[in-house]
């Protein structure tokens, strides 16, 4: 049996876990820059994707480049979990293969002991 990563069910799957991390980090750096700001009364506007737009002096240079990291950042979070739920798949099928093979032995061996007993008598 062979579980290969890009299988319909487990596609959708990582498409959801890697969307929710992206949305906990997005929401985590959002409360955090929301948290340096005070209450100066510097109005930030959140955009869509959980970008700070508009947060004060300064921040038009710093959302750029803090994309550029947040994707490379997304890209590596997706990259380990895509990583660890195929060696989790491969370890459940190489399990179950074990216990197909072991299941089988046991039953030639019974089949032959069974065989052989009969062949004495």
């Amino acid at each position: 049996m062979h579980i290969h990563p890009s299988s319909p069910n487990s596609s959708q799957s990582e498409d959801d876990a890697a969307t929710k991390i992206q949305a906990g980090f997005r929401g985590y750096r959002v409360r955090k820059q929301m948290r340096g700001q005070g209450s100066g009364g510097k109005g930030a506007v959140i955009a869509s994707g959980g970008m700070v737009v508009g947060a004060g002096a300064g921040s038009g240079s710093g959302t750029s480049s803090s994309g550029t990291v947040e994707d490379k950042s997304a890209t590596k979070i997706q990259a380990n979990v895509r990583g660890f739920l195929v060696r989790k798949k491969q370890k459940m099928a190489t399990e179950a293969a074990t216990k197909i093979q072991a299941s089988f032995r046991g039953f030639k061996t019974r089949k032959e002991l069974k065989s052989s007993t009969k062949k004495e008598k």
